[in-house]
């Protein structure tokens, strides 16, 4: 591996998951892991498409981005599947994998807007 690669793999737990900074420890689909939960970022996707929803009428959601280390998930999540947070169900919108750290997009959709 080379230098710079190390150093991303070392800077993925000592800094973007360090627990003292932005790091949280949250049970992801039944493993406890250090990661990084953000709302905001897709907080505002529904207003991208048309009519203001991203969702079929009458279905409404809740959109959260988790960031976590690859090694720490046995298995990595699929498009399409369901992932749970903190035992609250999501279905994975995406998933990618850059340099041993996972962004997994997940939407959780409700009918008739209860959330």
């Amino acid at each position: 591996m080379s230098a710079f690669k190390d150093m991303v793999e070392a800077d993925i737990s000592s800094v973007f998951l360090n627990l003292d900074e932005f790091g949280e420890i949250h049970n992801l689909n039944g493993s406890d892991c250090a990661c990084v939960i953000s709302s905001d970022k897709t907080d505002d996707r529904t207003a991208n498409i048309q009519g203001g929803r991203r969702t079929p009428e009458g279905l409404h959601g809740d959109y959260i981005t988790v960031c976590v280390k690859t090694t720490d998930l046995p298995k990595i999540p699929v498009q399409g599947t369901n992932f749970k947070v903190d035992g609250k169900r999501y279905t994975v919108d995406t998933c990618t994998d850059d340099m041993g750290m996972l962004t997994i997009t997940l939407g959780a959709y409700r009918m008739g807007g209860g959330l």
